[in-house]
Protein backbone atom coordinates (compact mmCIF):
# COMPACT_ATOMS: atom_id res chain seq x y z
CA UNK A 1 0.00 0.00 0.00
CA UNK A 2 1.34 3.61 -1.02
CA UNK A 3 0.21 6.42 1.33
CA UNK A 4 1.82 10.11 1.70
CA UNK A 5 1.34 13.08 3.29
CA UNK A 6 -0.25 15.98 1.86
CA UNK A 7 1.83 18.99 1.89
CA UNK A 8 -0.36 21.40 2.64
CA UNK A 9 -1.83 19.82 4.91
CA UNK A 10 0.71 17.18 7.49
CA UNK A 11 -2.52 16.03 9.15
CA UNK A 12 -3.96 14.15 5.64
CA UNK A 13 -2.71 11.43 4.26
CA UNK A 14 -3.48 9.52 0.61
CA UNK A 15 -3.68 5.91 0.23
CA UNK A 16 -4.53 4.10 -2.77
CA UNK A 17 -5.56 0.45 -1.18
CA UNK A 18 -9.14 1.43 -0.89
CA UNK A 19 -12.84 0.67 -1.84
CA UNK A 20 -14.45 2.89 -4.75
CA UNK A 21 -16.98 4.97 -2.81
CA UNK A 22 -16.89 8.74 -4.32
CA UNK A 23 -15.77 9.51 -8.02
CA UNK A 24 -13.75 12.65 -7.53
CA UNK A 25 -10.84 11.42 -5.15
CA UNK A 26 -8.23 12.45 -7.76
CA UNK A 27 -9.56 16.28 -7.12
CA UNK A 28 -6.87 16.29 -4.51
CA UNK A 29 -4.27 16.77 -7.21
CA UNK A 30 -6.43 20.06 -8.23
CA UNK A 31 -5.79 20.94 -4.77
CA UNK A 32 -1.81 20.48 -4.73
CA UNK A 33 -2.13 22.64 -7.87
CA UNK A 34 -4.13 25.21 -7.10
CA UNK A 35 -2.69 25.85 -2.91
CA UNK A 36 0.71 25.48 -4.76
CA UNK A 37 3.01 28.63 -3.56
CA UNK A 38 3.37 29.31 -7.15
CA UNK A 39 -0.26 29.36 -8.39
CA UNK A 40 -1.78 30.71 -5.01
CA UNK A 41 0.65 33.80 -5.72
CA UNK A 42 -1.60 34.41 -8.42
CA UNK A 43 -4.85 34.16 -6.98
CA UNK A 44 -2.90 36.43 -3.71
CA UNK A 45 -2.30 39.19 -6.43
CA UNK A 46 -5.83 39.90 -7.48
CA UNK A 47 -7.03 42.84 -6.36
CA UNK A 48 -10.91 42.92 -6.62
CA UNK A 49 -13.19 45.93 -5.43
CA UNK A 50 -15.18 44.29 -2.17
CA UNK A 51 -17.55 46.83 -1.16
CA UNK A 52 -19.43 44.38 0.83
CA UNK A 53 -20.08 44.48 4.68
CA UNK A 54 -18.90 41.50 7.08
CA UNK A 55 -18.62 39.21 3.88
CA UNK A 56 -18.16 35.46 4.59
CA UNK A 57 -15.72 34.72 1.69
CA UNK A 58 -14.01 37.21 0.07
CA UNK A 59 -14.47 37.68 -3.90
CA UNK A 60 -10.90 35.80 -4.37
CA UNK A 61 -12.05 32.64 -2.83
CA UNK A 62 -15.85 32.55 -4.92
CA UNK A 63 -13.85 32.95 -7.75
CA UNK A 64 -12.03 29.93 -6.74
CA UNK A 65 -14.42 28.04 -6.16
CA UNK A 66 -16.00 28.65 -9.29
CA UNK A 67 -13.04 27.79 -11.44
CA UNK A 68 -13.21 24.45 -9.40
CA UNK A 69 -16.39 23.77 -10.40
CA UNK A 70 -16.14 24.71 -13.92
CA UNK A 71 -13.06 22.38 -13.92
CA UNK A 72 -14.34 19.77 -12.35
CA UNK A 73 -17.28 19.66 -14.66
CA UNK A 74 -19.87 20.89 -13.32
CA UNK A 75 -21.56 23.58 -15.33
CA UNK A 76 -24.42 24.54 -13.26
CA UNK A 77 -24.43 27.13 -10.34
CA UNK A 78 -26.70 24.74 -8.17
CA UNK A 79 -23.58 21.90 -7.81
CA UNK A 80 -22.80 24.30 -5.32
CA UNK A 81 -25.12 23.28 -2.60
CA UNK A 82 -24.03 19.48 -2.96
CA UNK A 83 -20.44 20.60 -2.56
CA UNK A 84 -21.05 22.80 0.85
CA UNK A 85 -22.12 18.99 2.53
CA UNK A 86 -19.24 17.03 0.30
CA UNK A 87 -16.99 16.20 2.91
CA UNK A 88 -14.02 15.71 0.27
CA UNK A 89 -14.64 19.19 -1.39
CA UNK A 90 -14.59 20.49 2.10
CA UNK A 91 -11.38 18.07 3.37
CA UNK A 92 -8.99 19.19 0.40
CA UNK A 93 -10.02 22.33 -0.08
CA UNK A 94 -9.50 23.49 3.42
CA UNK A 95 -12.64 25.11 3.70
CA UNK A 96 -16.54 25.45 3.49
CA UNK A 97 -17.93 25.24 -0.13
CA UNK A 98 -20.08 28.90 -0.74
CA UNK A 99 -23.93 27.91 -1.78
CA UNK A 100 -25.35 28.66 -5.13
CA UNK A 101 -27.32 31.57 -3.96
CA UNK A 102 -23.82 33.48 -2.93
CA UNK A 103 -22.07 32.40 -6.19
CA UNK A 104 -25.02 34.42 -8.26
CA UNK A 105 -24.45 36.84 -5.82
CA UNK A 106 -20.68 37.14 -6.44
CA UNK A 107 -21.53 37.59 -9.99
CA UNK A 108 -23.70 40.11 -10.07
CA UNK A 109 -21.07 42.59 -7.76
CA UNK A 110 -18.37 42.21 -9.79
CA UNK A 111 -17.35 45.88 -11.41
CA UNK A 112 -15.58 46.52 -14.14
CA UNK A 113 -12.39 47.04 -12.21
CA UNK A 114 -12.69 43.32 -10.98
CA UNK A 115 -12.98 42.48 -14.88
CA UNK A 116 -9.77 43.74 -15.66
CA UNK A 117 -8.43 41.75 -12.54
CA UNK A 118 -9.53 39.04 -14.71
CA UNK A 119 -7.99 39.49 -17.80
CA UNK A 120 -4.75 40.27 -15.50
CA UNK A 121 -5.05 37.07 -13.64
CA UNK A 122 -5.16 35.54 -17.23
CA UNK A 123 -2.27 37.18 -18.64
CA UNK A 124 -0.33 36.29 -15.35
CA UNK A 125 -1.38 32.23 -15.75
CA UNK A 126 -0.37 32.67 -19.87
CA UNK A 127 2.93 34.25 -18.74
CA UNK A 128 3.72 30.73 -16.90
CA UNK A 129 2.75 29.11 -19.68
CA UNK A 130 4.85 30.96 -22.23
CA UNK A 131 7.96 30.56 -19.57
CA UNK A 132 7.51 26.53 -19.48
CA UNK A 133 7.12 26.05 -23.36
CA UNK A 134 10.36 28.65 -23.80
CA UNK A 135 8.74 28.99 -27.37
CA UNK A 136 10.42 32.12 -28.92
CA UNK A 137 7.39 31.93 -31.34
CA UNK A 138 3.88 33.38 -30.68
CA UNK A 139 1.25 32.30 -33.38
CA UNK A 140 -1.92 34.13 -32.70
CA UNK A 141 -5.02 33.06 -34.06
CA UNK A 142 -8.25 35.28 -34.19
CA UNK A 143 -11.56 34.10 -34.66
CA UNK A 144 -15.29 35.03 -33.35
CA UNK A 145 -17.82 32.25 -32.56
CA UNK A 146 -21.22 31.73 -31.47
CA UNK A 147 -23.25 31.55 -28.04
CA UNK A 148 -26.83 30.74 -27.64
CA UNK A 149 -28.79 32.64 -25.41
CA UNK A 150 -32.22 32.34 -24.34
CA UNK A 151 -35.40 34.46 -23.13
CA UNK A 152 -34.76 38.33 -22.95
CA UNK A 153 -31.05 39.06 -22.62
CA UNK A 154 -28.87 42.07 -22.47
CA UNK A 155 -27.48 43.19 -26.04
CA UNK A 156 -28.26 39.90 -27.59
CA UNK A 157 -28.67 40.19 -31.36
CA UNK A 158 -29.63 38.01 -34.34
CA UNK A 159 -26.16 37.19 -36.19
CA UNK A 160 -27.35 35.90 -40.09
CA UNK A 161 -24.50 33.62 -40.01
CA UNK A 162 -25.33 31.45 -37.41
CA UNK A 163 -29.28 32.12 -37.76
CA UNK A 164 -30.04 32.79 -34.56
CA UNK A 165 -29.95 35.10 -31.44
CA UNK A 166 -27.28 35.43 -29.33
CA UNK A 167 -23.66 37.06 -28.61
CA UNK A 168 -20.99 37.10 -31.16
CA UNK A 169 -17.56 37.44 -29.08
CA UNK A 170 -13.71 37.30 -30.46
CA UNK A 171 -11.41 35.02 -28.93
CA UNK A 172 -7.46 35.27 -29.54
CA UNK A 173 -5.61 32.04 -28.91
CA UNK A 174 -1.82 31.01 -29.59
CA UNK A 175 -1.70 27.75 -31.25
CA UNK A 176 1.62 26.52 -30.49
CA UNK A 177 0.28 26.77 -26.25
CA UNK A 178 -3.11 26.14 -26.73
CA UNK A 179 -3.63 29.17 -24.79
CA UNK A 180 -6.42 31.62 -25.07
CA UNK A 181 -5.19 35.03 -25.12
CA UNK A 182 -7.88 37.35 -25.40
CA UNK A 183 -11.60 37.20 -25.39
CA UNK A 184 -14.42 40.13 -25.74
CA UNK A 185 -18.08 39.52 -25.65
CA UNK A 186 -20.00 41.17 -28.34
CA UNK A 187 -23.98 41.41 -29.26
CA UNK A 188 -24.97 38.98 -31.44
CA UNK A 189 -25.39 41.29 -34.96
CA UNK A 190 -21.97 42.39 -34.51
CA UNK A 191 -20.20 41.78 -37.78
CA UNK A 192 -16.90 39.66 -37.32
CA UNK A 193 -14.45 42.07 -37.81
CA UNK A 194 -16.14 45.19 -35.77
CA UNK A 195 -13.79 45.79 -33.50
CA UNK A 196 -11.02 43.48 -34.20
CA UNK A 197 -8.35 46.50 -34.72
CA UNK A 198 -8.69 47.51 -31.51
CA UNK A 199 -8.87 44.10 -29.65
CA UNK A 200 -5.63 42.86 -30.99
CA UNK A 201 -4.09 46.23 -30.01
CA UNK A 202 -5.43 45.81 -26.80
CA UNK A 203 -3.67 42.95 -26.44
CA UNK A 204 -0.11 44.01 -28.13
CA UNK A 205 0.06 46.90 -26.04
CA UNK A 206 -0.62 45.27 -22.84
CA UNK A 207 0.63 41.35 -23.04
CA UNK A 208 3.73 40.97 -25.54
CA UNK A 209 6.41 39.70 -23.89
CA UNK A 210 10.17 39.79 -25.34
CA UNK A 211 10.47 35.90 -25.15
CA UNK A 212 8.56 35.99 -28.40
CA UNK A 213 11.21 36.85 -31.29
CA UNK A 214 8.52 36.12 -34.04
CA UNK A 215 5.11 36.89 -33.97
CA UNK A 216 2.53 35.96 -36.60
CA UNK A 217 -1.14 36.39 -36.44
CA UNK A 218 -3.92 34.12 -38.96
CA UNK A 219 -7.20 35.03 -39.26
CA UNK A 220 -10.25 34.33 -41.71
CA UNK A 221 -11.74 36.80 -43.93
CA UNK A 222 -13.51 38.65 -41.65
CA UNK A 223 -10.82 39.67 -40.34
CA UNK A 224 -9.02 41.67 -44.11
CA UNK A 225 -9.07 44.92 -43.21
CA UNK A 226 -6.63 47.32 -43.93
CA UNK A 227 -6.80 48.75 -40.06
CA UNK A 228 -5.66 45.49 -38.76
CA UNK A 229 -3.06 45.33 -41.57
CA UNK A 230 -1.43 48.25 -40.68
CA UNK A 231 -1.55 47.88 -37.02
CA UNK A 232 0.01 44.22 -37.59
CA UNK A 233 2.84 46.14 -39.89
CA UNK A 234 3.15 48.66 -37.40
CA UNK A 235 4.04 46.37 -34.22
CA UNK A 236 6.26 44.27 -36.69
CA UNK A 237 3.99 41.54 -36.59
CA UNK A 238 3.24 39.04 -39.34
CA UNK A 239 0.00 37.49 -40.66
CA UNK A 240 -1.64 35.63 -42.97
CA UNK A 241 -5.54 36.75 -43.43
CA UNK A 242 -7.75 35.42 -46.14
CA UNK A 243 -9.24 37.74 -48.74
CA UNK A 244 -12.90 37.79 -49.95
CA UNK A 245 -13.25 36.34 -53.20
CA UNK A 246 -14.03 39.19 -55.35
CA UNK A 247 -14.24 39.35 -59.45
CA UNK A 248 -10.68 41.91 -59.56
CA UNK A 249 -9.07 39.09 -57.59
CA UNK A 250 -10.48 36.66 -60.32
CA UNK A 251 -9.56 38.44 -63.24
CA UNK A 252 -6.11 38.96 -61.57
CA UNK A 253 -5.22 35.09 -60.85
CA UNK A 254 -6.34 34.39 -64.17
CA UNK A 255 -4.92 36.93 -66.29
CA UNK A 256 -0.79 36.22 -67.36
CA UNK A 257 0.10 39.61 -67.01
CA UNK A 258 -0.37 39.48 -63.16
CA UNK A 259 0.57 35.99 -62.51
CA UNK A 260 3.37 33.76 -64.26
CA UNK A 261 2.21 30.36 -65.07
CA UNK A 262 5.44 29.11 -65.78
CA UNK A 263 5.73 29.46 -62.01
CA UNK A 264 2.74 27.47 -60.43
CA UNK A 265 3.77 25.77 -57.43
CA UNK A 266 2.37 21.78 -57.10
CA UNK A 267 2.20 21.18 -53.24
CA UNK A 268 0.50 18.32 -51.71
CA UNK A 269 -0.78 16.54 -54.32
CA UNK A 270 -3.62 18.10 -55.93
CA UNK A 271 -2.72 21.69 -54.51
CA UNK A 272 -1.56 24.50 -56.48
CA UNK A 273 -0.41 27.86 -55.76
CA UNK A 274 0.92 31.35 -57.14
CA UNK A 275 0.88 34.85 -56.07
CA UNK A 276 0.81 38.28 -57.44
CA UNK A 277 0.40 42.48 -55.63
CA UNK A 278 -2.72 43.29 -55.07
CA UNK A 279 -3.80 46.77 -53.72
CA UNK A 280 -7.68 47.05 -52.34
CA UNK A 281 -9.23 50.23 -52.95
CA UNK A 282 -9.12 51.08 -49.20
CA UNK A 283 -5.71 49.86 -48.70
CA UNK A 284 -3.02 52.61 -48.78
CA UNK A 285 -0.42 49.86 -50.57
CA UNK A 286 -0.37 46.89 -52.73
CA UNK A 287 0.42 44.23 -50.23
CA UNK A 288 1.24 40.25 -51.44
CA UNK A 289 -1.72 37.99 -51.71
CA UNK A 290 -1.12 34.03 -52.77
CA UNK A 291 -3.91 32.33 -54.86
CA UNK A 292 -4.66 28.84 -53.76
CA UNK A 293 -6.20 26.06 -55.94
CA UNK A 294 -7.32 23.66 -53.63
CA UNK A 295 -7.84 20.26 -53.33
CA UNK A 296 -11.79 20.98 -54.12
CA UNK A 297 -11.26 23.26 -57.28
CA UNK A 298 -12.09 26.01 -55.04
CA UNK A 299 -9.72 29.11 -55.27
CA UNK A 300 -8.14 30.76 -52.19
CA UNK A 301 -6.90 33.99 -51.75
CA UNK A 302 -4.30 34.69 -48.86
CA UNK A 303 -3.08 38.37 -47.64
CA UNK A 304 0.38 38.19 -45.91
CA UNK A 305 3.91 39.77 -45.19
CA UNK A 306 5.22 37.00 -44.89
CA UNK A 307 8.16 36.37 -47.12
CA UNK A 308 8.46 32.52 -46.62
CA UNK A 309 7.83 30.34 -49.84
CA UNK A 310 4.56 30.18 -51.11
CA UNK A 311 4.05 26.57 -50.24
CA UNK A 312 5.01 27.34 -46.08
CA UNK A 313 2.62 30.51 -46.30
CA UNK A 314 -0.22 27.45 -47.39
CA UNK A 315 0.66 25.40 -44.99
CA UNK A 316 1.16 28.05 -42.08
CA UNK A 317 -2.07 29.52 -42.80
CA UNK A 318 -4.38 26.25 -42.92
CA UNK A 319 -3.01 25.16 -39.46
CA UNK A 320 -5.44 28.15 -38.39
CA UNK A 321 -7.86 25.20 -37.55
CA UNK A 322 -6.48 24.64 -34.76
CA UNK A 323 -8.51 27.47 -33.25
CA UNK A 324 -11.59 25.53 -33.75
CA UNK A 325 -10.56 22.58 -31.75
CA UNK A 326 -9.65 25.09 -28.78
CA UNK A 327 -13.16 26.73 -28.83
CA UNK A 328 -14.80 22.92 -29.02
CA UNK A 329 -12.43 21.84 -26.28
CA UNK A 330 -13.46 25.61 -24.08
CA UNK A 331 -17.30 24.84 -25.06
CA UNK A 332 -17.71 21.42 -24.25
CA UNK A 333 -14.91 21.14 -21.39
CA UNK A 334 -15.30 24.36 -19.51
CA UNK A 335 -18.59 25.43 -19.95
CA UNK A 336 -17.42 28.47 -22.38
CA UNK A 337 -20.68 30.26 -24.10
CA UNK A 338 -22.81 29.57 -20.62
CA UNK A 339 -25.57 32.69 -20.99
CA UNK A 340 -27.97 31.62 -18.33
CA UNK A 341 -27.68 35.52 -16.47
CA UNK A 342 -29.63 38.27 -18.64
CA UNK A 343 -27.03 40.31 -17.21
CA UNK A 344 -24.09 40.71 -20.40
CA UNK A 345 -21.94 41.77 -17.73
CA UNK A 346 -22.39 38.62 -15.80
CA UNK A 347 -22.01 36.34 -18.96
CA UNK A 348 -18.77 38.12 -19.55
CA UNK A 349 -17.72 37.67 -16.31
CA UNK A 350 -18.52 33.80 -16.90
CA UNK A 351 -17.02 34.06 -20.10
CA UNK A 352 -13.29 35.06 -18.51
CA UNK A 353 -14.17 32.46 -15.64
CA UNK A 354 -14.10 29.74 -18.30
CA UNK A 355 -10.81 31.17 -20.18
CA UNK A 356 -8.76 31.05 -16.64
CA UNK A 357 -10.28 27.52 -15.99
CA UNK A 358 -8.95 26.26 -19.51
CA UNK A 359 -5.36 28.48 -19.02
CA UNK A 360 -4.74 27.03 -15.78
CA UNK A 361 -5.51 23.17 -16.41
CA UNK A 362 -3.03 23.99 -19.79
CA UNK A 363 -0.78 24.83 -16.67
CA UNK A 364 -1.08 22.04 -14.75
CA UNK A 365 -0.92 19.54 -17.60
CA UNK A 366 2.21 21.22 -18.40
CA UNK A 367 3.73 20.49 -14.83
CA UNK A 368 2.11 17.03 -14.12
CA UNK A 369 1.66 15.21 -17.42
CA UNK A 370 4.68 13.30 -19.43
CA UNK A 371 5.07 14.82 -22.98
CA UNK A 372 2.95 12.62 -24.89
CA UNK A 373 0.26 13.43 -22.74
CA UNK A 374 0.02 17.28 -23.20
CA UNK A 375 -2.58 17.04 -26.00
CA UNK A 376 -5.01 15.49 -23.50
CA UNK A 377 -8.84 16.99 -23.80
CA UNK A 378 -10.04 18.30 -20.28
CA UNK A 379 -12.64 14.86 -20.43
CA UNK A 380 -9.56 12.62 -20.59
CA UNK A 381 -7.89 14.29 -17.76
CA UNK A 382 -10.70 14.38 -15.74
CA UNK A 383 -11.33 10.50 -16.43
CA UNK A 384 -8.05 9.44 -15.59
CA UNK A 385 -7.02 11.62 -12.66
CA UNK A 386 -9.80 13.27 -11.20
CA UNK A 387 -12.54 10.76 -11.28
CA UNK A 388 -11.23 8.73 -9.60
CA UNK A 389 -13.05 6.09 -6.68
CA UNK A 390 -12.26 6.88 -3.12
CA UNK A 391 -13.06 7.48 0.42
CA UNK A 392 -12.74 9.69 3.57
CA UNK A 393 -11.75 7.93 7.16
CA UNK A 394 -10.41 9.02 10.16
CA UNK A 395 -7.14 6.81 11.88
CA UNK A 396 -4.78 8.24 14.37
CA UNK A 397 -5.69 11.79 14.04
CA UNK A 398 -5.10 11.25 10.72
CA UNK A 399 -7.80 11.97 7.66
CA UNK A 400 -7.08 9.27 5.02
CA UNK A 401 -8.57 9.71 1.26
CA UNK A 402 -8.38 6.07 0.09
CA UNK A 403 -8.16 5.53 -3.51
CA UNK A 404 -9.45 3.01 -5.59
CA UNK A 405 -6.33 0.57 -6.61
CA UNK A 406 -7.81 -0.34 -9.76
CA UNK A 407 -6.71 3.37 -11.24
CA UNK A 408 -3.51 2.81 -10.44
CA UNK A 409 -3.17 -0.46 -12.24
CA UNK A 410 -5.46 0.55 -15.20
CA UNK A 411 -3.08 3.64 -16.06
CA UNK A 412 0.24 2.23 -14.31
CA UNK A 413 1.29 4.66 -11.76
CA UNK A 414 0.12 7.81 -13.59
CA UNK A 415 -1.72 8.85 -10.24
CA UNK A 416 1.71 9.35 -7.85
CA UNK A 417 3.79 10.64 -10.47
CA UNK A 418 1.28 13.35 -11.00
CA UNK A 419 1.85 13.87 -7.29
CA UNK A 420 5.15 14.05 -7.90
CA UNK A 421 5.72 16.32 -10.18
CA UNK A 422 2.66 18.82 -8.14
CA UNK A 423 4.94 17.95 -4.89
CA UNK A 424 7.78 19.77 -6.87
CA UNK A 425 5.95 22.90 -6.29
CA UNK A 426 5.87 22.91 -2.69
CA UNK A 427 9.95 22.69 -2.29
Amino acid sequence: MTQKVLPSNPLVAVSDNGAPITSDGGNILLSMFLNSPVVSRLFNNVEFNDNRKSPRYAKVELLLQMLIQVIEGYRNDDVADYLTQDIEHRLVYAQNMASQPTISRFLSHLTNEDIDELQELNRRIVSLIDERSANTELVLDLDSTYFETFGHQEKIGFNYHYLNVGYHPLIMTDALTGTVRQVSLRSGNTYTGNGATEFVQGYLSTSLSAQHQTIILRGDSGFATPDLMETLEGNNIFYTIRLKSNPRLKRMALDGRYVNFDNLLMIEGQLTTDEFEYQAASWDKARRVIVLNDEHGGTQFIVTNLSLPQKDIVRVYRKRAAIEDIIRELKGGFAFGKTDSSSFFANKARMWISVIASNLMRLMKSIALDDQQQSWTINTFRDRLLKIGGRVTKHARKVILTLDSRNQEQFDGLFWRAWERLNALWQ
